[in-house]
């Protein structure tokens, strides 16, 4: 679909940096750069890059500098930001307070016309779609450790250094875009967003690209993954996927809080985060700017409503494998993962009761197979166990939330899913972005202050305090936290907002309550029927259905709760941020 990849500029770029080089025994960095920069045409910026990266970096070995892989980025971010300087993207949408629910957005100025990126499944073919190699829209792929100054120290790049760790071990893995320029308006019948990649018309950058000093940082970058620990306990954001479905030696970080993800986090150094509403409106965001609709629910769904549980049809010892009917076998997917426990009381199913995985914890399934046992046809489980264990006849299998990396299956640089793009069962990729894993994503930015009181309308009002620097995170609002605003909610529970309120600062805040689960915004905000400090609890979980997505938010639960369906997951460029003052 689109234009056909020309990738015969770069020998072309390259005689020209050498005759430069031969005419005046070194090419500075500006005109290479220049000369880049005026060769993109929006289908050839991956094979641009790696090109430019290696004369960059032999310009700067040259002249006996060191290689600084997030100043390298930086300058490739500004220089296809200057490739793409007249291009203004707009999407229109109605105005919630006068439109009937209509989700869809329009493209205007120069993404009129222009087709929305396709959804892809692992079968899908990888054919080349104009968002795939557009600058506005081309990500990169990196390990790299937080530093004080809010940049980062990055380590290996995918595509261009072999030691780039795709399991997070090296260092957390993260995906970075270029740092746009945005403005959000309303003309009372329509909403307008806008996006450049140069200042101009009153656009502002998103606050996760407002370095400390409150200048503009050319680059935008988020956990690729969720959240998973490294073989030494460190929360990182790789795959935790190997070759086939076999998992590597990184484990699960469920049941664990908030302030102990901030713990975990923090042994890589002492200046890493949770994640942050700042990463989350990006991300909200990039959905709408690739898929010309508000929100991914029904469309792209993710895991939403994967979720199985069953007594095992079979007893076995020394088992790599759990026996199932071939009923229940249909409900489950090779690469998904389960938890296996001895069910000792038979009758609660909860998956954070100790009965229900004190067998096995975590294992993938890694194929699913017909097998007959004395006669009667089963399914057989295979798991990616390294020793086999009893499996007793009222053992108990459920489904829990994936592994992260399923989505590597997708197609080249495309988004979807990996079975399916609407059937809840499978976590979705967006932009370079795993998310909607079937464990909610949790973050310590903000934090929400709830005051209820069923006496008063509005029965919830919740504070918004935000913490811009991450040492200072933590499960407790402190001097470091500062108060940005409120939103308040009809009731306790889950309530369906139509918009969130129109902001710098990129906290999502709900407003124009009821919307419900089929217009406007169709994922929930979830109201805790009380008073205290909640840490977000974000995107959705197994089977929570309807208020599952993007915008989805559990307001319900504390800094210090932890569960199987949260997960702690690291914050990118937001962690440590300034004020954007302009």
């Amino acid at each position: 679909m689109g234009t056909k990849k020309n990738y015969g500029v770069n020998n072309q770029l390259e005689r020209i940096a050498n005759a430069l080089e031969a005419q005046t025994g070194s090419v500075s960095a500006a005109v290479l750069d220049a000369a880049f920069s005026g060769s993109i045409d929006g289908t050839n910026t991956t094979a641009l890059f790696r090109r430019w990266w290696r004369l960059a970096c032999d310009l700067i070995t040259r002249n006996e500098g060191e290689i600084d892989r997030y100043a390298l980025l930086t300058r490739w971010f500004t220089l296809i930001g200057e490739a793409w300087g007249d291009k203004i993207y707009t999407l229109r949408g109605p105005d919630y307070r006068v439109s009937n629910g209509n989700t869809a957005l329009t493209p205007m100025a120069d993404l009129a016309g222009k087709e929305a990126a396709p959804l892809c499944t692992e079968v899908s073919a990888n054919e080349f779609h104009w968002m795939d190699e557009d600058p506005m829209y081309w990500w990169v792929r990196f390990n790299g450790i937080s530093k004080a100054d809010g940049t980062m120290d990055i380590k290996a790049v995918e595509g261009i250094d072999d030691e780039f760790d795709i399991t997070g071990n090296l260092a957390p893995v993260y995906t970075g875009s270029i740092g746009l320029w945005h403005i959000r308006f309303t003309d009372g019948s329509y909403e307008y967003h806008t996006w450049a990649t140069r200042q101009g018309g009153g656009m502002h950058p998103y606050e996760s690209d407002v370095a400390p000093d409150g200048t503009h940082r050319a680059m935008h970058w988020e956990a690729t993954f969720g959240g998973s620990l490294t073989k030494d306990g460190k929360l990182t954001s790789g795959s935790g996927y190997g070759s086939g479905w076999e998992r590597n030696e990184n484990t699960p970080n469920w049941r664990r809080a908030a302030t102990t993800g901030i713990a975990d986090a923090r042994k890589w150094g002492s200046y890493e985060g949770l994640y942050s509403d700042t990463e989350r409106c990006h991300l909200l965001d990039e959905w709408q700017f690739r898929h010309y609709n508000l929100e991914n629910s029904g469309i792209l769904e993710g895991c939403t409503g994967y979720t199985t549980q069953c007594v095992v049809a079979v007893a076995e010892e020394n088992a790599k494998r759990v026996v199932v009917t071939t009923a229940n076998g249909a409900n489950f997917l090779v690469g998904s993962c389960i938890e296996v426990g001895t069910h000792g009381d038979g009758v609660n199913t909860d998956r954070n009761t100790a009965g229900n995985y004190d067998i096995i914890g975590c294992a993938t399934i890694i194929s699913i197979e017909n097998v007959t046992i004395d006669g009667t046809a089963y399914s057989a489980l295979n798991l990616d166990i390294a020793t086999g264990v009893n499996i007793p006849a009222t053992a108990y299998v459920s489904t829990m939330p994936w592994v992260p990396g399923s989505t590597e299956r997708l197609p080249g640089r495309k988004d979807g899913s990996l079975y399916n793009v609407t059937n809840g069962k499978t976590p979705a990729r967006i932009g370079g972005i795993e998310v909607i894993d079937g464990a909610y994503a949790i973050g310590l930015d903000p934090l929400w202050n709830s005051d209820w009181n069923a006496d008063r309308d509005p029965k919830s009002i919740y504070s918004v305090y935000v913490v811009r620097d991450a040492t200072k995170q933590g499960g407790s609002i402190s001097a470091s936290h500062t108060l940005v605003g409120t939103f308040t909610g009809p009731n306790s529970g889950w309530q369906y907002p139509r918009h969130f309120q129109t902001r710098k600062d990129d906290m999502l805040m709900p407003e124009g309550f009821p919307g419900s689960g089929s217009t406007y915004l169709k994922s929930a905000f979830s109201f805790y029927g009380g008073s205290g400090v909640r840490a977000p609890w974000l995107f959705a979980r197994l089977g929570l259905g309807a208020p599952a997505g993007l915008a989805c938010a559990g307001g319900s639960s504390a800094p210090s709760a932890a569960s199987w369906d949260g997960r702690p997951r690291l914050s990118g460029s937001g962690k440590t941020r300034g004020e954007w003052a302009a």
